[in-house]
């Protein structure tokens, strides 16, 4: 594969991974980590809620081979970076908090993968800095709201219901009934008996990350999602789903590509029976490698 000009603004040798990194913004750390060659393309990869950047760290390790460089924040209120405070926490401010990772890390245009909840900052990171984006993948984008545009009735109906549920749960969180919250948010995406499926360092990591939960839910959970800015994004977006993916995540993506001509959409035949939470299989990688490794973007 041709390696394009990785558009480091400055070229910093890359730690290993789970050698954690901070970068400063409004007297915040926000934590991340990069690995890979420090001549590599640099790769943003956002992991999904109520997890951590180990989630990505799986398949941002079979990327390295590729020739990507990737960075791996913790999103605010996750992993070892700071938590919330206020009752919002809107996209915009996810987006901000990306930049100032990039900025640390000397890098000036970037390929972004992200997972489920972490699209909407993925979109609003190209809105907001698009000569910082090359290219957008989004792997079961996870935006309630713009299911409420969808031409399936059952698809609207499910977002409303999604939305009111996510609603209760980010009340909940709010009052500290953190189980409620979680049986809520996880139940209605995964079933009553979600615990069986993870790893109990798994559960560990997301009750923690569940303190933060009210701000998120709250922002997730409203129509607020801003579509003509959705849809005036100009970098390129592939938005991939497991050849397996529950109708939900599909509708949600549907609607997505619907927004913005410049998206495409994909299915990817994943063999590992894991998902979501539980991790980010490298079964992904040769697809991210192809569509994320071409040239620059004009």
């Amino acid at each position: 594969m041709s390696r394009p000009d990785p558009g480091s603004a400055r070229p910093r040798p890359p730690g290993g991974a789970g050698v954690t990194r901070f970068a400063t913004r409004s007297d915040h750390r926000l934590s991340y980590e990069s690995s890979g060659e420090a001549e590599g393309i640099p790769l943003l990869a956002l992991h999904d809620l109520l997890v951590d950047r180990g989630q990505v760290r799986p398949l941002a390790e079979t990327l390295v081979p590729f020739g990507f460089r990737p960075t791996l924040p913790d999103a605010r209120g996750h992993g070892a970076s700071p938590m919330i405070g206020g009752m919002v926490y809107p996209a915009r401010d996810l987006a901000a908090d990306l930049l100032a990772v990039l900025d640390a890390e000397g890098v000036a245009v970037t390929r972004v993968v992200a997972a489920g909840w972490s699209a909407a900052a993925a979109l609003e990171l190209a809105a907001l800095a698009p000569e910082r984006v090359h290219a957008l993948a989004l792997i079961a984008p996870n935006v309630p709201a713009l299911l409420l545009d969808s031409p399936v009735p059952e698809a609207r109906r499910y977002g409303e219901a999604l939305l009111e549920t996510m609603r209760e749960a980010a009340d909940a969180a709010a009052r500290g009934q953190t189980d409620r919250a979680l049986d809520l948010y996880l139940g209605v995406r995964w079933g009553s008996a979600w615990r069986e499926r993870l790893t109990k360092p798994r559960l560990g990591a997301i009750r923690r990350a569940a303190a933060n939960l009210a701000p998120l839910l709250n922002e997730m959970a409203s129509d607020r999602v801003d579509r003509a800015r959705l849809r005036d994004v100009t970098r390129p977006i592939m938005l991939l789903l497991r050849h397996d993916a529950p109708a939900f995540e599909r509708w949600n993506a549907e609607a997505l590509a619907a927004l913005n001509p410049r998206t495409a959409l994909r299915t990817v035949t994943i063999a590992t029976e894991e998902e979501g939470h539980a991790a980010l299989a490298p079964d992904w990688a040769p697809t991210l490698a192809l569509l994320l490794g071409e040239g620059p973007a004009g």
